[in-house]
């Protein structure tokens, strides 16, 4: 266990350190393309500005995993998958020609729909990967989907990606058990949410994929190592989800509950309170709710 801990240690420490470097790399050659404007004239105080953070980025990330602060570094692992996302799309765009032909979202989405499918089956892609191996939030993809596709076609692809890696990571529990899970999840994590769940797998698990605060894909593979069964996740999967990510796609694009107006604000202002509410009141007192208590014979 200790060789496997420590294995574990080295290669995300490698992975750190090769997101950094490439961020890093990335970057320099994205202020490279530039040859005037605001980026070329003041190009060695942001390269080195950049070239600061993520190397403090990394470096605290590193440090972190070194100290077992799983919650922290976790935090700072995704901040740099981040970070790395978004300065290869600047580059990418940058080499393509993209920022010189778009002007407007309708432009973006207009480019986007000309690779015929593949940006589709891409986007799904991340959105599967998202739950089983990326620890990057859902609400960034799906963020990035609305922009790119429109709140329904994202919200379609997410529900495709979403799903499946969901049920990939409860087979994933159910047939190679907790080893396998831990390694993939972390073994604090995993724990954590067993015991949160214990006795009351079913009731509390739909309630936690429906609460947009509980950490969905740790649960994917915590469900798999109950005693729910597959024909239960699969309903309660498509209903939770679904329902997740068709709320939050079209509350991006503003068509629920407009967050420019002042009463739209206030709303979401209480909305988001009472969910964080319930979200803390679940995880730390659910044994106290009599529909969670076992009813007695």
């Amino acid at each position: 266990m200790q060789y496997k801990n420590n294995l574990k240690t080295v290669c995300f420490t490698v992975l750190n350190i090769i997101f950094g470097i490439l961020s890093i790399v990335l970057f320099l050659l994205f202020l490279e393309k530039y040859d005037s404007g605001f980026l070329f004239n003041n190009k060695t105080l942001i390269s080195s500005i950049t070239v600061s953070v993520i190397t403090a980025i990394t470096i605290l990330s590193v440090l972190l995993l070194f100290l077992d602060k799983e919650v922290l570094y976790k935090l700072f692992f995704i901040v740099s998958i981040s970070v790395l996302f978004v300065i290869f799309l600047l580059f990418l765009f940058k080499i393509t020609g993209l920022f010189d032909k778009i002007d407007s979202i309708e432009d973006l989405r207009s480019y986007i729909s000309s690779f015929n499918g593949v940006s589709a089956i891409i986007f799904i892609l991340i959105q599967f990967l998202q739950v089983v191996l990326l620890p990057i939030p859902s609400f960034i993809t799906i963020g990035a989907g609305v922009i790119l596709f429109g709140a329904f076609k994202s919200a379609v692809y997410s529900c495709i990606g979403i799903i499946s890696g969901s049920i990939v990571a409860f087979i994933v529990g159910r047939i190679f058990g907790y080893k396998v899970a831990t390694w993939i999840v972390g073994k604090k994590p995993l724990d954590k949410w067993l015991k949160s769940i214990k006795g009351k797998d079913k009731v509390i698990l739909t309630f936690m994929f429906l609460l947009p605060f509980f950490p969905d894909d740790v649960l994917c593979f915590v469900a798999g190592l109950t005693t729910i069964s597959f024909s239960f996740y699969i309903v309660m999967i498509f209903l939770t989800r679904i329902t997740g990510v068709f709320v939050a796609c079209y509350s991006i694009n503003n068509s629920l509950i407009p967050y420019n107006t002042w009463w739209g604000i206030i709303i979401w202002c209480i909305i988001i309170f009472l969910l964080v509410t319930a979200s803390i009141y679940i995880s730390k007192h659910s044994d106290e709710i009599k529909i969670f208590k076992k009813r007695k014979r």
